[in-house]
């Protein structure tokens, strides 16, 4: 039997549409070298349409093949929550939290992260998570070089698992690349959802990032500037600092009257 490996990613961290999704996915060593072979590298170096649609191609069949697929969505509103809460929790103890179930529920016993962090600082808290949910866990520090380092992990009566965390990890480790794939293409199809739900202008979300350059998303925070001023749009991070939405957010609510005289000059 072939070995199997997992590996996990992100996407959508920087994002101020749309949620933040964390990957973890299993394969076996034979099905990732045919991966490799087809092309399969870090989900960001796709370009062009015809880069996307190879990417969404490798991402369907990395699908197809795992023998573990691990998939946890984080909403906006859940990020702007747990920001109201700094410094007490953040962004990075977020993901870390969820990056600690998928290591917990995953079963193979070779496992690689893409850091969010400095490693060291990344070890440290997935430590003391993993501790969190399993109170039984012998822990063993393992090598550190400059951007990498590793442990290892037993439960009782459960196998040993090594981790490894290593920045850019999706560049380095194809099974990382996979789950950046994989968590690419969840999240793209995550905003076509979002428009679609919201019977918003195709692409109007663009990919969720900010971009003052993409048009269908400047019109969509001019067209829909009241909506997103009154928070009535969940998949929109409030708490990002980008500047033509906080000229939104920040911007005195209208009242009553003034709203009620703004529509009377539109007609």
């Amino acid at each position: 039997m072939h070995l199997k490996v997992s590996g996990i990613d992100e996407a959508g961290r920087g994002s101020v549409f749309g949620s933040l999704i964390v990957v973890g996915v299993t394969l076996d060593e034979e099905s990732l070298n045919n991966l490799v072979k087809s092309g399969l590298k870090d989900s960001k170096l796709f370009s062009g349409s015809q880069g996307q649609k190879k990417r969404v191609k490798l991402a369907l069949r990395i699908q197809e093949l795992a023998l573990e697929s691990k998939i946890i969505e984080i909403p906006a509103y859940k990020i702007d929550r747990t920001l109201a809460n700094r410094p007490k929790d953040n962004l990075n103890f977020l993901e870390i939290r969820k990056i600690g179930q998928i290591v917990n529920e995953l079963s193979s016993e070779d496992i690689t992260i893409d850091s969010i962090s400095k490693p060291l600082y990344f070890r440290k808290h997935l430590i003391t998570h993993l501790n969190r949910l399993d109170k039984s866990l012998t822990i063993k520090m393992e090598s550190h070089k400059p951007g990498a380092t590793s442990f290892s992990i037993r439960g009782a009566g459960s196998d040993l698992k090594r981790i490894v965390i290593s920045e850019k990890a999706d560049r380095i480790y194809p099974i990382v690349s996979a789950a950046s794939c994989v968590a690419k293409y969840v999240r793209d199809k995550h905003l076509r959802e979002i428009e679609k739900t919201w019977n918003l202008p195709p692409f109007c979300l663009g990919q969720g990032y900010p971009n003052e350059k993409d048009s269908k998303v400047m019109n969509f925070l001019q067209k829909y500037h009241e909506d997103i001023q009154n928070r009535r749009f969940p998949f929109i991070r409030y708490s990002w600092s980008w500047l033509p939405l906080q000229k939104i957010v920040r911007a005195p609510l209208k009242t009553l009257e003034e709203f009620l005289d703004g529509q009377k000059n539109e007609d």
